[in-house]
């Protein structure tokens, strides 16, 4: 639990998948980051380096159905939904903590709303991946977990053994309410993911 930190939020309409990975990419990282996408027949995970989202075989991931997307580090999540209305207004948002010292060039510019959050509290929260490791080899840095009702999620985190389960970590963020003084929490940011050793 930490306090007083700024959450820095930026705000787009109308930027593709391909364009908001382009902007997530200019933020400091230490690549890869993972990705969460949904698309009406699937739900995976990826990998998202040099610009490019990549599967467990290493090649890139075809978007053209995808309809959300999140895509995360350690210190920042971009969030993408798209607008299949003709005016294609696809929403865009990335939460960034803590700001790099100067944001990329353009960043402010055009559609873009940009927010200083200012923090009182950050909880960390754990969630389970569904599923076990199954203990297969996949490809380098990637492992396998399964259940009976659903069917197996490719996971980009290596040494999975049998039977362990994958933590996805978040960080909530606490805010004061002006008109009350009640403390509400203003958003959630994923951060990782990580072997559940315990």
């Amino acid at each position: 639990m930490s306090a007083h930190v700024t959450l820095t939020t930026f705000v787009w309409s109308g930027l593709t998948l391909e364009q908001a990975l382009s902007r997530f990419a200019e933020l400091p990282s230490s690549p890869p980051a993972v990705a969460i996408l949904y698309s009406p027949r699937r739900c995976e995970l990826a990998t998202f380096a040099e610009g490019l989202l990549r599967g467990p075989n290493g090649q890139p991931i075809d978007t053209t159905t995808i309809f959300e997307a999140r895509v995360f580090h350690q210190t920042a999540e971009l969030r993408w939904l798209n607008d299949p209305s003709p005016q294609a207004l696809h929403r865009a948002v990335i939460l960034i903590d803590p700001a790099p010292a100067t944001f990329p060039k353009g960043w402010d510019e055009g559609e873009s709303e940009q927010h200083a959050i200012a923090v009182i509290e950050t909880l960390p929260q754990t969630a389970l991946l569904w599923g076990q490791g199954t203990g297969r080899p996949i490809s380098d840095g990637w492992s396998e977990l399964a259940t009976a009702r659903i069917g197996r999620l490719l996971v980009p985190l290596a040494g999975v053994n049998a039977n362990q389960r994958v933590l996805l970590h978040s960080l909530e963020y606490v805010v004061a309410e002006e008109e009350d003084g009640n403390a509400v929490i203003f958003d959630e940011r994923l951060v990782k993911l990580e072997v559940d050793r315990g």
